[in-house]
């Protein structure tokens, strides 16, 4: 190693000595005796050279077991003369068990070298308690006053609120269900759901859809004719509803032939097939997907339904 390379070192080692040097580190307390359940502040000062780095000491929520944390504030930094620098940090702390506490030295660390603040005691003390004279309260009870404004407040707001609700009942839901009624029942087909599903069909029939190859429509429509009786004759939402949940609703209370079930369940599940696994059926099994349409129908109308649904929707608007 050259001369030169020791002189180097040598300098570095010497300034890095020379930054150590100038740190110190303290700790004080405002006060060292505390009444149990007060606060006291805490202060940690830190003086070093602005070109050294020092990592300052972490406050959790306690410092020591029973000497609480309250709030740490934001260290206030001064610079001084000669590339000094001065940080002061301010920690509000409490206790609320009488004892004598000590607060052990904090710690600072640079990047070769840690520091030590001096260590701290803190005594903390309770009330003196007379037993002779009894327990009594320190002061009277004091009953809450009544905010008679926040009281009317709301009163008013209740209130009004009802009112509300009153007027949207009376002038907006009311109307508008005596109408949505009323436009039902001037809607009502003339003939009964089996009517028009049996018109459907032999429409359908007489196209001859699915002659001309046009497979997929033609087991929709059928499908769609079954889907919309059902709806009118059994009150089903089966036009929302999958092959599977029509077929589920109509066996537990509609439907007790399992004949009759049995054809609706062949012309649903084989229009699904068509329709969603392009399943192609031969001759025999589309001419039976009719018939068998015809025959659900056929086996389950009622034809007293509209004049039932008719008198139950105009006692509803006479009711209201």
């Amino acid at each position: 190693m050259t001369v030169k390379r020791l002189c180097y070192l040598f300098v570095f080692f010497f300034t890095i000595q020379l930054l150590v040097a100038q740190v110190s580190v303290r700790a004080s307390l405002d006060s060292s005796s505390l009444l149990i359940g007060a606060q006291t502040n805490l202060r940690l000062e830190l003086i070093h050279n602005k070109n050294l780095r020092i990592q300052h000491p972490i406050l959790k929520d306690s410092i020591v077991s029973g000497l609480e944390i309250l709030s740490v504030a934001k260290p206030d930094t001064v610079v001084q003369e000669n590339e000094m620098i001065s940080v002061t940090t301010n920690v509000l702390i409490t206790a609320f068990d009488s004892a004598l506490y000590y607060i052990p030295p904090f710690i600072f660390i640079s990047e070769n070298d840690t520091f030590e603040t001096n260590p701290l005691s803190l005594k903390v003390y309770s009330f003196s308690v007379d037993t002779t004279k009894g327990v009594y309260d320190i002061k009277p009870i004091y009953k809450a006053k009544i905010n008679w404004k926040l009281v009317l407040f709301v009163v008013l707001s209740i209130l009004l609120s009802l009112i509300v609700l009153f007027v949207l009942y009376r002038f907006v839901i009311k109307r508008f269900f005596t109408k949505q009624l009323a436009v039902v029942s001037e809607k009502l087909p003339d003939i009964a759901p089996h009517e028009t599903a049996l018109k459907e069909l032999d429409r359908i029939k007489s196209e001859k859809i699915w002659q001309q190859g046009r497979l997929k429509e033609y087991y929709t429509e059928v499908s769609t004719v079954l889907r919309q009786y059902i709806e009118h004759r059994y009150l089903i939402a089966a036009l929302e509803m999958t092959s599977d949940e029509i077929l589920e609703n109509i066996k537990v209370a509609k439907i007790s032939d399992a004949f009759v079930f049995e054809r609706l369940q062949q012309v649903l599940l084989l229009s699904d097939l068509v329709k969603f696994a392009k399943w192609i059926p031969d001759t025999m099994e589309q001419e039976k997907t009719l018939q068998n349409a015809y025959s659900f129908v056929n086996e389950t109308k009622d034809e007293q339904a509209v004049v039932v649904e008719n008198k139950e929707i105009e006692s509803e608007i006479v009711s209201n």
